[in-house]
């Protein structure tokens, strides 16, 4: 997971980590997502993959993997876990307003806890679905919204315009042709790496492309 810039220098961040930023587990809700019946992609799209824990637990899984984030020295340690785990998977460090999976589908996309304003989260939940083959499965997982009156507690950004909301992005994916089939908006308690710790507000989205 990482941010357009400006915003934190991520390349910094990721390099005096010791482990994985957000820990070595893949995210709870996309390990939740593939247990659910029917939802057996082989091939994914990870997008702001981060340090790469979501991109190699899908390789190990024996998907072919694309992934990519900004951060460069994310994606040096993502390349680093491939190898530490045995897997392959196709890494790149990209902007996602510079880049497009051009005619490129995937089985599944995954769109976890972008953090960044309204352009690049859309930007990114558009990417995903427009990158998926018919019967393939869109996963979104981001900190959640808080009340309307001031910032919100907990991990995650503090600035309402920096997180996700259900029907926003509901809203922007109308017209893509997805189905809905699950969509949460609640309180978690998340144990991810040292960001991601303690109850957070979350904003969980499973799509299929018909």
């Amino acid at each position: 997971m990482s941010e357009a810039r400006p915003g934190p220098d991520w390349d910094a961040r990721y390099a005096a980590a010791q482990g994985g930023l957000f820990g070595e587990a893949p995210n709870a809700w996309l390990a939740m997502c593939l247990a659910r019946p029917g939802v057996a992609p082989r091939t994914a799209l990870c997008l702001a993959d981060g340090d790469g824990r979501n991109g190699t637990w899908l390789a190990a899984r024996g998907l072919a993997v694309t992934a990519m984030d900004l951060s460069a020295e994310a994606t040096r340690r993502a390349e680093a876990r491939d190898r530490a785990a045995g897997v392959a998977a196709e890494r790149l460090a990209a902007d996602l307003f510079d880049w497009s999976p051009g005619p490129r589908r995937w089985d599944l996309a995954a769109l976890i806890c972008l953090q960044g304003p309204p352009a690049l989260r859309r930007r990114g939940l558009e990417t995903a679905a427009a990158a998926l083959d018919p019967g393939g499965w869109l996963v979104l997982e981001g900190f959640g919204q808080g009340p309307a009156d001031g910032p919100v507690s907990g991990p995650g950004p503090r600035a309402q315009a920096l997180r996700w909301g259900a029907d926003e992005s509901l809203g922007w994916l109308e017209g893509a042709g997805l189905e809905l089939h699950e969509a949460l908006e609640g309180t978690v308690r998340l144990d991810e790496g040292p960001l991601h710790q303690g109850l957070a507000r979350m904003t969980r989205l499973l799509l299929r492309r018909p």
